[in-house]
């Protein structure tokens, strides 16, 4: 068998492969026992969740945009419409990803009413006031808008140039599948059915901006939900939160 090398398919190759150890990478950072130990020393209590968490999600927007945007658009020569980084196609999308948020929020809705137990915040305080959400919505913004470039944008653009439509979904899909096992399969599988709706609808708008919204949706309302169920979300003083952190 003769193997022909060819630029292409070895920049398509490259981009499936780094995906994955850009994701690793940042993975077992910010999920490593020494960060954890560091951030509970320097400030116990509900600070040290809080703290870890925007450290995550901040290194998670440096290790899958930063890192990845520079290799592939400076090295590569790529250009951010090629990944979907375009607002032209938006105006005509904006029914599509309405319809898509309020599709997200009653699928939670009811998903959070059978399982009331069932939580997503990655920081827990025994309460919440307006501030501290907010913060929590600063954090996902930042990491998902990084993750979506990385798997909806640099990912499946290039193996969409390279492969067609269908190919580059199935890769997709199974990655982003494959990498939410570590949370069960109940996320494994909600990746296989989030990833392929949001690939289909990134490629066919030509848009990057209709997975990011759906992702975004999805994360900051169901901490919502997390919080309504264990609790009302009640609005505290910052003086009353910070006294509990003593």
């Amino acid at each position: 068998m003769n193997v022909r090398f060819q630029f292409d398919d070895v920049k398509t190759a490259l981009v499936i492969v780094g995906t994955i150890l850009f994701f690793y990478t940042y993975y077992y950072l910010a999920h490593s026992r020494v960060i954890e130990r560091f951030f509970k020393r320097i400030a116990p209590g509900d600070a040290s969740d809080i703290n870890l968490f925007l450290f995550r999600k901040f290194a998670g927007f440096f290790l899958l945009g930063v890192v990845p945007g520079i290799i592939y658009f400076w090295l590569m020569e790529a250009s951010g419409e090629k990944f979907g980084i375009t607002i032209s196609h938006l105006a005509s999308s904006y029914i599509l990803i309405a319809v898509l948020i309020l599709f997200t929020a009653i699928v939670l809705f009811f998903h959070h009413r059978r399982n009331p137990e069932r939580s997503t915040l990655q920081f827990n305080m025994e309460e919440w006031n307006l501030s501290m959400f907010m913060l929590n919505v600063l954090g996902w913004s930042f990491y998902l808008v990084a993750y979506e470039f990385l798997f909806r944008g640099i990912l499946l653009f290039e193996c969409y140039d390279a492969m067609g439509f269908w190919p580059a979904v199935a890769i997709n899909v199974s990655l982003y599948s494959a990498i939410h096992m570590v949370n069960g399969r109940d996320q494994a599988l909600g990746a296989l059915i989030f990833g392929t709706v949001a690939c289909y609808f990134a490629l066919i708008r030509e848009t990057l901006l209709i997975p990011v919204f759906m992702h975004l949706s999805l994360s900051i309302l169901s901490d919502f939900y997390s919080i309504r169920k264990r609790q009302s979300l009640k609005i505290i003083s910052g003086n009353q939160l910070n006294s509990q952190n003593k």
